[in-house]
């Protein structure tokens, strides 16, 4: 009597029930955030919609991070040595910012860092660029190739000047034109369909457009009268000197950026979207300021780099490649927290330290699937990315995170509640990538990728979701909570 008793089992249910339990389907944040958590992401999206908009180079975000940090008591390390209760912060040549947070533990026992980058693709202009093209009628600026771009999508559009110049004297001079509304913008114009048959649309689309045809018209109105030389490009340097004191020779100790003139915005009619240019690697830069504002307390001491120069392969003084800065700012934190910095005690906590390189995920792009390995792509509103390795290839140049470190990272997101997905840079054969994972690495501490989804990637105009920013924002949190 008892089993007739017994509930028939439903076979589709029960099917149902283990198809959740062992492959639960991706879950797009949307559906998973109550009336709250969207007005988080709403209020979260238009605050990183500002600071990528403040923050359109390099010296951009390390003087905004470094400005909030200090508005949260944090000391500048780089103007005191000895204890700081609060932590510290130290910008290097102006284009890297490192942060230190003490935890309840001693930075003896290693570390949780967040490691991103501040640089993104754009175009430069050369120590030499002024010149004129007397026949067309223009002052022009040659420009140089910085990063993964595509060069077409430079052209014939508003573009603005972020200038940074070192003068002989001592004096600094800090430039930013074409982003107030009043502004003139510059541009390079580009070939009209009319002409362009031998000239690009037959050629191969990585050679119809020459870097050195990638050139900025600067001014057309000329000084002087007809009979007068180089009219043009003296009208470019007059105007130069008039605006911000500065010579041609001046030019050659200067870094001057050309970026996408204009503001970020949201995207779709929804308002769920972000687009702006940068966000590579911006975005994660400003989610992990949030997190660990968020974060009150620690087990494990933070640390928190901003490099420069990821776009084209983290060489120099201000990229990640020398290795250097890490274990200054490591030793740094000894200090702040009154330890004696000696070297075998400091790279033994970075052996012990927990990294996450902060860098977003190229999302799959609606028009262009075949590219990608859907099964292991990442997808926009479906959270922020776990990236177990990147490179190309045979995974050359990769940094594979271990499967120990890989169930850790995985407790301590569910344990949060966040929302993420596994992926991969599309298929094996397309191309690849890398981030700054294979350097944090080489100094034996435990690191993969993490950062949101983003279509569009390396173009003047990135997009990427509110929904995705948050989950991010959280997931790191969640990683500054590890013991």
């Amino acid at each position: 009597m008892a089993d007739a008793k017994k509930k028939k089992s439903d076979p589709k249910a029960d099917l149902k029930k283990l198809a959740e339990k062992l492959s639960p389907s991706p879950k797009n944040v949307w559906d998973e955030l109550d009336k709250a958590g969207r007005k988080e992401a709403d209020e979260l999206g238009r605050r990183y919609i500002s600071f990528l908009t403040r923050a359109k180079t390099e010296r951009a975000v390390a003087s905004e991070c470094a400005k909030t940090l200090a508005a949260r008591g944090l000391a500048d390390l780089s103007k005191t040595k000895g204890k700081a209760a609060k932590g510290g912060y130290i910008v290097h040549q102006g284009k890297l910012l490192g942060a230190f947070l003490p935890g309840a533990k001693s930075p003896a026992e290693g570390f949780n860092l967040i490691v991103a980058h501040g640089d993104s693709p754009r175009l430069d202009l050369k120590p030499k660029c002024v010149y004129e093209e007397s026949g067309p009628g223009f002052g022009m600026l040659k420009t140089n190739l910085y990063g993964g771009l595509k060069k077409f999508q430079w052209l014939a559009r508003p573009l603005a000047l972020w200038g940074f110049c070192a003068l002989k004297d001592g004096r600094k001079v800090e430039i930013v034109f074409g982003e107030d509304p009043k502004d003139p913008v510059l541009t390079i114009p580009d070939l009209l369909p009319h002409l362009d048959r031998k000239a690009q649309r037959d050629k191969k689309i990585s050679e119809a457009i020459a870097a050195e045809k990638m050139n900025l018209v600067a001014a057309s109105i000329p000084l002087g009268t007809p009979e007068d030389k180089n009219r043009l490009k003296l009208a470019v340097l007059k105007i130069l000197n008039d605006r911000w004191g500065l010579t041609a020779d001046d030019l050659v100790s200067s870094e001057m950026e050309i970026v996408p003139a204009g503001p970020a915005r949201e995207v779709g009619l929804d308002g769920s979207l972000i687009g702006g240019y940068g966000q590579d690697d911006r975005m994660t830069v400003f989610a992990a300021m949030e997190a660990m504002a968020a974060v009150k307390k620690t087990q494990r001491p933070t640390l928190f780099l901003v490099y420069d120069r990821e776009e084209i392969g983290s060489y120099g003084s201000t990229g990640a490649a020398g290795g250097n800065f890490v274990d200054y700012l490591a030793a740094r934190a000894f200090e702040a927290s009154g330890l004696k910095p000696d070297w075998a005690a400091v790279r033994e906590a970075l052996m012990n330290t927990n990294c996450l390189s902060a860098d977003v995920e190229g999302a799959i792009d609606p028009d262009y699937k075949e590219v990608h390995e859907e099964l292991n792509s990442a997808r926009v509103n479906h959270g922020t990315c776990l990236i177990r390795y990147t490179g190309g290839a045979g995974k050359y140049g990769a940094s594979e995170a271990g499967a120990e470190y890989m169930a850790r990272i995985r407790a301590a997101f569910d344990k949060e509640g966040i929302i993420w997905q596994s992926s991969l840079l599309g298929k094996q054969e397309e191309g690849g990538g890398g981030t700054e994972a294979l350097y944090m690495a080489a100094f034996g501490m435990n690191v993969v990728d993490c950062g949101p989804p983003v279509i569009s990637m390396h173009s003047p105009f990135e997009v990427s979701s509110k929904a995705d920013l948050l989950m991010t924002v959280r997931a790191y949190a969640a990683f500054l909570k590890m013991q």
